[in-house]
């Protein structure tokens, strides 16, 4: 069975393509019989542009989240199947509220309770297998000090506010015959400490290839190298770098890395499992 992923919401989209574009993300992935929406992006873009590419959103098994940010979590509030059938999947702090520039409200549309009342919600720190060979990797741990966590706001935790180091940011990892692809909503935790994570979790399989955000926006050029050097050692194939990585950062992976660009409506196919 291949493993399908459809790109539904990216920055970029091309001229005479005609599809909506808009700063958030959203993928539709196809793998081991599954049907999963991974992000839900900033609005109902993702619903158009579905319905473009003839997929089927009422379909769906799985929603991830891949952590709380309204660029992420906002189409929450607009899918149409909500269903007890469908598991959603988030670390726990994933729909705490969320703010930055004092009371800038940046977080997922709906809270727990209400999550919690329209499908099935699973919260889980530690890594959680959909089926043997996808994962949804729970808290990211640190291992590389270039990427090291930094606050981004706050976050409201029993009634009392925190500096937000993103504890909630996650990935999905599919591990197929070649490898395992990961799949990245921002990176907050760190894009070369996702994949470390992964490797401790598929103990030790390759990783074939990645895509998605890798929070590479500005960064300086020792933090560049740094996550180039982890990236050429660790991944056999492909990476895609997409919505939160800018074209400074994308341009200077692609000279050291095999890379292919991101854009609404691009559909990747990865060998059987």
């Amino acid at each position: 069975m291949l493993n399908i992923i459809s790109i539904l919401v990216d920055n970029i989209t091309f001229t005479d393509e005609h599809f909506l574009g808009e700063p958030g993300l959203c993928y539709w992935i196809e793998a081991e019989g599954k049907k999963i929406l991974f992000d839900l992006g900033f609005s109902d873009t993702y619903i158009r542009n579905a319905k473009k590419l003839k997929i089927s959103l009422s379909k769906t098994n799985y929603i991830i989240l891949s952590h709380g940010h309204n660029d992420h979590t906002e189409g929450l509030k607009f899918f149409p199947f909500a269903s007890k059938k469908i598991q959603l999947i988030s670390h726990p702090d994933c729909l705490l509220p969320k703010y930055v520039s004092g009371d800038q409200y940046i977080g997922s549309p709906l809270n727990k309770e209400i999550v919690s009342d329209k499908f099935s919600y699973i919260q889980s720190e530690k890594p959680y297998f959909i089926t043997p060979n996808i994962a949804f990797l729970g808290r990211i741990k640190e291992k590389y000090d270039f990427e090291e966590r930094e606050p981004i706001g706050f976050i409201i935790r029993n009634n009392k506010k925190e500096n937000d180091l993103l504890f909630d940011d996650s990935a999905l990892a599919i591990k197929t015959k070649k490898g395992v692809v990961i799949i990245t909503g921002c990176s907050h935790s760190g894009i070369c400490n996702i994949v470390a994570s992964v490797k401790e979790i598929f103990k030790g399989e390759k990783i074939y290839s990645i895509i998605g955000g890798f929070h590479l926006r500005k960064s300086s050029m020792e933090r560049l190298e740094e996550t180039m050097k982890v990236l050429k050692k660790e991944v056999m194939g492909l990476i895609y770098p997409a919505h939160c990585t800018d074209f400074g950062a994308k341009c200077f992976l692609a000279k050291h890395l095999k890379t292919e660009k991101v854009y609404v409506s691009k559909k990747i196919i990865f060998n059987e499992n």
